[in-house]
């Protein structure tokens, strides 16, 4: 049976023009563990591709595929899926019979919702499923505890279930571009988080950051934020702070002990100042305050020794201050 698919296998590469590409012959074939068919302009892969027992890696971004036939789930030995950019509307039923997945990319499809079986794949440390349409994520979803990198950015999420309590080694969190509101408590409970992305939801309230010491980069533009209500100063390797474009009225003081952080920015609020302590902030390099509501700069403002580049246009008046070390401002 297996060389009878094999030979269909076969045939299919020769019709399709991928003989190039793909060998054909049946031994290959059958020790195949590498297989690329990226930007083929594909429509359809054939049910036979399931009897490449020793696929390891299969790229198939940049195709037409609407669907993916069902017998990709016999796949066992499979550890890398590149599917991005397709046109994919539904995974096969079984999909979480690929357990031996480390590394799953479905970005830029159709994608509604996932099958329940998804949750199964329990190995994996990779996940990237953005820019999709997938309007909820199950409760099983904490069961994938491997994940290092996920993405879940420019989908339809109203909400997410509180699944990210065992990922304790997420390093890496995108949610950007959803209709979230909130975001789970148990987020706070993810120990190695370095990069968290909310840009782009409808967030107004933000659990405790607090836990995340070891948090590099934190992006919460575009949102409904009115006060940032928790110790920023825990957040000790924090570099990257960006809070533009929500309805922040002041700063806490707490941000002036983030002695590691180099780019802040907070443009398209309602400052009407700046905290006097901001002077503190040694290894600031860059600082973007355009279209807020500041009269002056705070007088610590000189102390910022290592600012290259200043944005302080749409304000009220703001001068450019004396800086040495200023390469940029926006306002001469």
């Amino acid at each position: 049976m297996k060389n009878n698919e094999l030979i269909d296998f076969s045939i299919w590469i020769k019709s399709n023009g991928l003989n190039s590409v793909i060998p054909t012959d049946l031994e290959t074939l059958k020790k195949l563990s590498v297989l690329d068919l990226t930007k083929q302009k594909l429509r359809e892969l054939p049910s036979s591709i399931g009897s490449l027992e020793n696929l390891t890696v299969l790229k198939i971004s940049g195709n037409r595929l609407k669907k993916l036939p069902d017998s990709i789930c016999n796949l066992k030995n499979l550890r890398n899926l590149q599917c991005e950019n397709n046109l994919l509307e539904e995974l096969p039923k079984e999909f979480g019979l690929l357990d031996s997945l480390l590394v799953l990319n479905l970005n830029g499809n159709h994608l509604r919702e996932l099958p329940k079986s998804f949750c199964k794949l329990t190995k994996l440390t990779r996940l990237t499923i953005a820019a999709n349409l997938l309007q909820e994520i199950d409760d099983e979803f904490k069961n994938l505890n491997k994940l290092l990198y996920l993405s879940l950015d420019t989908n339809d999420l109203k909400q997410l279930p509180d699944v990210f309590g065992k990922m304790k080694a997420l390093y890496y969190l995108d949610l950007s571009y959803n209709k979230l509101t909130t975001i789970p408590d148990s987020i706070s409970q993810i120990d190695e988080l370095e990069t968290l992305l909310l840009e782009g939801n409808h967030i107004s309230n933000l659990p405790s950051l607090e836990s995340h010491d070891m948090l590099i980069k934190l992006n919460l533009n575009n949102n409904e934020l009115w006060e940032l209500d928790f110790d920023l100063s825990k957040l000790e390797d924090l570099q990257i702070l960006t809070l533009d474009n929500n309805q922040l009225e002041s700063l806490p003081q707490s941000l002036c002990k983030l002695k590691k952080l180099r780019h802040l920015s907070t443009a398209g609020n309602l400052l009407i100042n700046l905290p006097e302590c901001i002077g503190e902030l040694e290894n600031l390099i860059e600082l973007d305050v355009e279209d807020n509501l500041l009269h002056s700069l705070p007088a610590s403002f000189v102390n910022l020794t290592n600012l290259k580049v200043l944005y302080i246009d749409g304000n009220n008046g703001v001068q450019k201050p004396e800086i040495k070390s200023l390469e940029y401002c926006d306002v001469e």
